[in-house]
């Protein structure tokens, strides 16, 4: 069995910032030969709801540009995509339907290994995120593995969710081929009462890359983790603190909608190429589960889309 190199943990942090400057070239690339054609989009090209990327708080997979593969299946699916460079206000998040929040870090990711004590998102902005969610807005956010996960809490808790940090691995409920790190959901992990899960495209069966857990109790449970899960210390020395029960959670928050998911790799469509010659695929991409599907479904979900 290999042994499983948890998606961004094996980046070694330190070196890398002695080595050279940022952006680094990374072990992990856009796998171009992805499938992201929508074969009945949701909305006319160019016509549908502004998803909004935040892109001012460091964002890993947008200063990387490993966020082409979910942009560009939004817009063949017919939304329109923004990038967010200010902070969250009422007046910069106007025109938005759905607020993506990823990656983000208060540095550079590999820059530093903690970002325990300092500020990724000012007061003011998470207080006019609140309030833009409660009046209308939705917002999809994701924790990860450390340091992300110590960045993205304070957010996170603006809207009654709390992610442990470290990692989060499952010792019964996992990917064979990789170990316990990449965790699967299916039949009872898998919420198929929820239209994220049971929505137009169909989703069976998932697989997550590492990150971390979520407990928000006000929230309907989309990826149920077992028992069998737990969190452990991050290769860069941070956690376990913490132990949450989701890696997937959507509901209600005022007016609007909230989908916040503790990994976010399956919103990618990443290749890494492994020691041993081989080829490991990370997301949309990563056959014989239904990522794509699923993404599809969370924008169809956070937009109030209705087939009716």
């Amino acid at each position: 069995m290999k042994k499983l190199i948890l998606l961004l943990l094996f980046v070694p942090l330190l070196s890398f910032g002695q080595e050279q400057n940022y952006p680094y070239k990374w072990p992990m690339y856009n796998d171009t030969n992805v499938n992201l054609e929508v074969e009945d989009p949701t909305f006319e090209i160019n016509d549908g709801p502004l998803i909004m990327f935040d892109s001012t708080h460091k964002n890993f997979f947008i200063q990387s540009h490993l966020i082409k593969p979910l942009v560009d299946l939004l817009i063949n699916d017919g939304y329109r995509v923004a990038f967010l460079d200010k902070e969250f206000s009422k007046s910069s998040l106007s025109q938005a339907s759905v607020l993506v929040v990823i990656t983000a870090l208060p540095f550079d990711f590999a820059t530093e290994n903690s970002a325990a004590d300092k500020n990724t998102f000012s007061e003011n902005e998470l207080d006019e995120l609140q309030n833009w969610v409660t009046d209308g807005g939705s917002l999809l956010a994701f924790s990860e593995h450390a340091p992300f996960d110590q960045a993205i809490n304070p957010l996170l808790r603006k809207f009654d969710i709390e992610s442990s940090i470290g990692t989060t691995v499952d010792t019964i409920n996992y990917e064979s081929k990789y170990g316990p790190g990449m965790i699967k959901f299916e039949n009872k992990n898998l919420n198929t009462n929820h239209p994220i899960v049971n929505g137009k495209y169909k989703v069976e069966k998932l697989v997550s890359f590492g990150g971390s857990a979520l407990l928000g109790s006000k929230y309907e449970n989309i990826l149920k983790l077992d028992e069998s899960s737990f969190n452990v210390k991050h290769s860069t020395g941070i956690g376990p603190e913490g132990k949450g029960n989701s890696q997937g959670l959507a509901g209600m928050y005022g007016s609007g909608k909230v989908a916040a998911f503790g990994d976010s790799n399956g919103f990618t469509a990443m290749v890494f190429n492994m020691d041993d010659g081989t080829k490991m695929y990370a997301g949309m991409n990563t056959e014989g589960y239904d990522w794509k599907n699923f993404v599809l479904n969370t924008f169809r979900w956070l937009t109030n889309y209705s087939e009716e």
